[in-house]
């Protein structure tokens, strides 16, 4: 989505939907992607599949066998495809089958599960425009205002322009009458406001994406420049002043904009405050839940995040138990994979909370219950969050003193040889990996381990000062035989910790591996 500007804005909208169905046709003529195809295939559940394969009826269908085909490839590869496949009667006309199926699974899945509101809309604006060339023109304003209706409702400015551009279209095939003047003054200024209403979602929307896209860059605030950046888009008025957001839409990025720059700044109690807002805002604002059920629960997970750091514990707990409630609720049906989600979100806040309060004893029950969610849900579980996983459990466990359970579970990152998100879980899991090592009594592995892990990280980002003394320690460690001396050792290194964890630039380090705890328990 582009910031473009209100001159452009009526004729991009008046002219999408005639231009949608050019696309539509022209897009079959089109040379598609082969790992657009792929793709499509992979995320496809299994009620979607057994949905295709009903449609398409019985007999063999080379289109079907292609679809299989490509599900059984972790990764595209065309040669491959062949080479596995001889034979198979869909290689015969490979290009044709697989623009076919590409298709074909676009039109299928716009018919499955249950129809956004938007689509809703749409297929009032096609029933009006049908009518229209019937020349049944009451029937057709019949189904323009049931469109308009729920456009209204909904605030969806972008389809009221439509709408009102179905309806010029209408009144210029009727015969003029007198009552038709206050129609035009009454379209000329519908549509003047929903312009102004889309310029000032579309600032709200920019002044919200920029903060965002801060915020992926870089987490949180770094240095005097980066605070100088923010600041200066905090200067805005739209950023200062809510009553400047004139719907809905534009509150909920005025909202997200506040609170992605109070948490940027560690303000977390802001970022709370501000998140709480956008939740009150959608729950007393009950029809547009459904709309933005999805931002509704990132928000909810967010502002679970601020309540555990600011250890606001009781509303955590209800946080949680409204989390799981949204199972139930209508409004969240139609998100896609919402079981999975839920439970990704309430074992991380769970762990979370108990890692917060330096609790290691009370999530080792929730071990058995993630394995078997992460079994149950597979790639409905995205890869960032299973590693995320993997690291929590393997530290839970190393705080327990379950070492080779710890290994296993650090051993899905370490030696894993896409390092492609999450990567600083990546770079500490090496850094959990020595301790692991350590107490296992590999002292020989652990001597060629702190030779190469420095390397790897420094090939990635700068050694913190507290791996600096952790690598001096361990290796000092491995050279001392006599009891006193070990014990000296340690002593050093607690100083030398509870130092470390005041100085700002360390913090990040004790919030993915507290040693204090390990050395407390030496």
């Amino acid at each position: 989505m582009k910031f473009y500007q209100l001159i452009s804005l009526k004729s991009i909208i008046l002219c999408c939907f005639d231009v949608y169905l050019i696309r539509f046709q022209l897009i079959v003529r089109m040379k598609i992607p082969s790992t657009f195809l792929h793709d499509l295939v992979q995320t496809l559940t299994k009620s979607e599949k057994r949905y295709i394969k009903v449609q398409a009826g019985t007999g063999q269908k080379d289109y079907i066998q292609l679809m299989d085909a490509l599900i059984a490839q972790k990764s595209f590869d065309e040669d491959k495809l062949i080479e596995d496949n001889k034979g198979a009667n869909f290689l015969k006309h490979l290009a044709v089958n697989k623009r076919y199926l590409y298709e074909l699974l676009l039109n299928t899945l716009t018919r499955f599960g249950e129809q956004s509101l938007e689509h809703k809309i749409f297929e009032k604006v096609k029933a009006a425009n049908a009518l229209i060339d019937k020349g049944l023109l009451v029937a057709a304003m019949s189904e323009l205002k049931k469109g308009q209706k729920a456009a209204e409702k909904y605030e969806l400015f972008e389809l009221q322009i439509v709408l009102s551009g179905i309806e010029k279209k209408l009144l210029s095939r009727q015969q003029l009458k007198k009552e038709k003047d206050d129609v035009i003054h009454q379209l000329f200024n519908i549509e003047v406001d929903r312009l102004a209403q889309l310029k000032n979602t579309n600032e709200y929307w920019y002044l919200a994406q920029q903060m965002a896209q801060f915020q992926t860059r870089f987490q949180k605030v770094q240095n005097e420049e980066q605070k100088k950046y923010i600041e200066n888009l905090a200067k805005s008025p739209q950023f200062k002043n809510q009553s400047l957001a004139t719907n809905f839409k534009s509150k909920i990025y005025f909202f997200q904009a506040n609170s992605i720059f109070q948490f940027m700044q560690g303000k977390v109690k802001e970022a709370y405050k501000f998140n709480s807002q956008f939740l009150d805002l959608l729950e007393t604002n009950a029809h547009f839940l459904k709309l933005y059920a999805h931002l509704y629960l990132a928000t909810l997970n967010n502002m679970l995040i601020d309540s555990t750091v600011i250890g606001e514990y009781d509303v955590l707990e209800e946080g949680i138990n409204r989390l799981v409630m949204t199972l139930e609720r209508p409004a969240f049906k139609s998100i896609k994979n919402i079981s999975s989600r839920v439970f990704r979100q309430r074992y991380l806040l769970l762990i979370n909370w108990s890692l917060s309060q330096n609790d290691f004893e009370k999530p080792m029950h929730l071990i058995p219950e993630i394995e078997k969610g992460l079994e149950q849900f597979g790639k409905e579980i995205e890869r960032h969050h299973r590693i995320t996983f993997y690291y929590l459990i393997a530290y839970i466990l190393f705080q327990n003193g379950r070492y080779e359970q710890s290994l296993k579970w650090n051993n899905l990152i370490v030696n894993d040889p896409k390092e492609d998100v999450v990567k600083e879980i990546f770079y500490f899991a090496r850094i959990l990996n020595l301790l692991i090592h350590y107490e296992l009594k590999n002292y020989t592995l652990l001597e060629s381990l702190l030779l190469s892990t420095p390397k790897y990280l420094k090939s990635r980002r700068p050694i913190y000062a507290t791996e600096k003394a952790l690598f001096r320690f361990l290796g000092k460690l491995l050279n001392r035989i006599d009891r006193r001396g070990r014990e000296q050792l340690l002593a050093d290194f607690r100083i030398e910790l509870d130092r470390l964890f005041e100085e700002p630039g360390e913090k990040r380090v004790f919030g993915y591996l507290d040693l204090r705890v390990w050395i407390g328990g030496e």
